[in-house]
Parts: C-alpha cells; structure tokens; sequence
C-alpha cells in the first residue's frame, strides 16, 4: 500500500470534492493515503487482523456516505479521517463488552436432556399399553395386515401378495382396524376421564 501524506488543505479539499462527486480515482487517492493508517490503528485498538480490515472497510464506507460533511475549517482530512476510524474501533470495543457482559449475565447455556422425564415416559407407557388392547380386539386378519403395512412399513400391494388377497380386501382391512382401533382408543381415553 502505498502511503501518501499531504499538508496542502487546498489539496485535500479537491480530493474531498471529487471524492463527494464519487470519482473513482479520489476514491483510491484516500484510500492509498489512509488505508494502512486505519489498518494500524485497528491493529493497536482492536488487537487482530480481521477486526483491523473490517475497520478499514467500515471506515470507508462511512467516509463515503459522510464525505459531504467534511470541513476544511474544522480541520485536516488527516484528522478527520482517523477520529472516523477511532469512533468506529471505540464502537466495536463497546460491542464486545456489551456482548461479554450480556452472555455473563446469561450465565452458561442450559443443558438440555433429550432423554424424556418421568411424566413423559409414564404417558408413553400408558399409551402403549391403551395401543396393546385396542389391537388384541382387532380380528386376526385387521391385526395382521395393519401391523404388515403400519409396523412392516408395507404398501397395500405387499400386504395383499403376503396374505394371499385381493388389493382391495387389503385396502379394507387396514381400513377397517384403524377405524377400529381409533375407537377403541377413544373409549380408552374416555374411561380414564
């Protein structure tokens, strides 16, 4: 990078002009004479590489959107330019301590266990076991092909070659133990209210 420095107000006027017109060339002048100022700057205040280019990004990026505002009166572009850029690492500094402060505040994640509690594993055992008598008053042939297409994960076609019936016949008895069962279970359910 090249780094170019001037105390010619008059030029640092024109360069602002012609960079608030966005002419590109402006726009690499600045950044050939500030850029490595600001990556150093960011080094010292934000302590790493990546933080120092955002910075450098970040700081063209504002001077970009408020270069109509620089004023020669108040000022060098020198100065200007690296109070932007020590404005923008003080902003990130106050960040990261919000940030660190408001995860201490949080204390450590909790942990979660994926192992179902003791009310979980009750309503499951209770559950299969409502499942287990509704199946027992299925007919031998509803219980067999529903737990060859539901259990044995089978299509209608499967069930009917294994039990040796028509597609259709298949189709009814699965039909028919779900209904069946889903009544069964409702009774259940109501007898325990």
């Amino acid at each position: 990078m090249k780094n170019v420095r001037t105390d010619d107000s008059g030029a640092d006027t024109a360069l602002m002009t012609a960079f608030v017109g966005r002419d590109e060339r402006a726009a690499s002048m600045l950044y050939d004479r500030f850029s490595s100022r600001i990556f150093g700057l960011g080094i010292v205040m934000l302590g790493n590489d990546q933080a120092a280019q955002d910075l450098v990004q970040d700081t063209f990026v504002k001077l970009w959107r408020t270069a109509a505002r620089f004023d020669p009166e108040r000022g060098r572009l020198e100065t200007w330019v690296l109070l932007t850029a020590r404005s923008l690492a003080i902003d990130n500094l106050r960040r990261r301590v919000l940030e660190s402060r408001s995860l201490q505040e949080l204390g450590p994640p909790p942990v979660h266990d994926p192992a179902p509690g003791p009310d979980d594993l009750a309503a499951t055992a209770d559950m299969a076991s409502r499942a287990r008598r509704a199946m027992s008053k299925l007919s031998p042939e509803q219980r067999s092909a529903l737990e060859l297409a539901y259990f044995g994960g089978r299509t209608t076609a499967e069930v009917a070659a294994l039990e040796g019936i028509p597609q259709g016949t298949a189709k009814t008895r699965i039909h028919a133990a779900l209904l069946k069962l889903r009544a069964e279970m409702a009774k259940e359910a109501d007898h325990d209210v």
